[in-house]
């Protein structure tokens, strides 16, 4: 692991710590947003998106109205919360930006150790995220991500307390960025998950309705809004990789899942998304009862496991048959 700091263009200024694990998902966490994840790969096949803007420094972040976009880089994990998650909204004076503030915090208190022996020898990265201001709530995010050295295997496991002396409402969502080459247009979906929404009209009435390929005649995004299982998972398969990316996450924490997709040149995103609420905002999760109130001193527990597995290619399957 190397410490280290990016010094050109809008990424200038840094800091990141970067992970070599040949053995099993190598990746870069980034200090001053959270403590996300930009680049990952995994026996030779790049994990996460990345977007056109690319990697910026978080003190250049926009936090008024959409201006989270200007700096969204994409990368394997983009933390969304901690008081708001999704559209811009005002609640009670207070303008909570596009997916919040904690995105581009830097994390306090960041240590890294080789833990456990043998098959469970695993790199540990712990560090905290305070969100607060004066006369706002306090809410911390302690972070725990754990990635296993023997296998292509990585947690993200994540506590929110509220360290304030008042009740706080709380939003969160683990925003996943998957893109090409897994993404492409022979990749398949499988999830417990049920549609039941759809962001924009006309809807999208399941997953079998998401074209993985890139469209030039994609001109708008598609939000979906799905109901998990007990199991909670997410698996993108790509037969041409000989490769599946397993995604699965806390249900009783992350009641819903967002599915973002941009199939348009130039983007073809998959974002998947396990979340607390819709895509509304603050002021549009108060009135549908999807905020979460936390309450002096509570807490609350979030997990996404990320998971590369080896599939059979066409051409192994073929041989199989025959």
């Amino acid at each position: 692991m190397d410490r280290a700091q990016l010094t050109d263009g809008m990424a200038s200024g840094s800091p990141v710590l970067i992970v070599r694990n040949p053995g099993g998902i190598s990746f870069e966490v980034l200090l001053d947003r959270a403590l996300d994840i930009g680049w990952a790969d995994a026996r030779g096949v790049p994990l996460g998106w990345a977007s056109a803007r690319g990697r910026v420094a978080a003190v250049r972040h926009e936090p008024g109205g959409a201006g989270w976009i200007h700096t969204f880089g994409g990368g394997l994990l983009t933390t969304c919360g901690l008081a708001s998650t999704g559209m811009p909204s005002t609640v009670g004076g207070i303008a909570h930006g596009l997916h919040g503030r904690i995105g581009h915090l830097a994390a306090d208190n960041v240590s890294w150790r080789i833990q456990g022996e043998g098959d469970d020898a695993h790199v540990e990265i712990v560090g905290d995220i305070v969100e607060a201001a004066l006369g706002t709530p306090t809410l911390r995010l302690s972070r725990r991500i754990r990635s296993w050295i023997h296998r292509p295997e990585l947690e993200i496991d994540d506590v929110v307390v509220n360290d304030g002396f008042r009740d706080a409402g709380h939003m969160f969502r683990h925003h996943l960025n998957l893109g090409y080459p897994l993404l492409d247009e022979d990749s398949q979906i499988e999830t417990d998950a049920i549609v039941f929404e759809s962001r924009e009209e006309p809807g999208v009435a399941s997953f079998d309705e998401i074209g993985l390929g890139v469209s030039s005649d994609a001109v708008d995004e598609q939000v979906i809004y799905a109901r998990t299982g007990a199991r909670a998972q997410f698996v993108l398969t790509s037969p041409s990789r000989s490769a599946a990316l397993k995604l699965e996450w806390s249900g009783d924490s992350f009641p819903l899942l967002l599915v973002w997709r941009d199939a348009s040149p130039g983007v073809n995103v998959l974002g998947v998304e396990p979340s607390t609420s819709r895509d509304g905002g603050r002021a549009q999760a108060q009135h549908d009862d999807e905020v979460v109130t936390l309450r002096p001193g509570e807490q609350r527990r979030y997990r996404t496991r990320i998971v590369l597995e080896q599939v059979a290619s066409p051409r192994e399957r073929a041989e199989g048959v025959s």
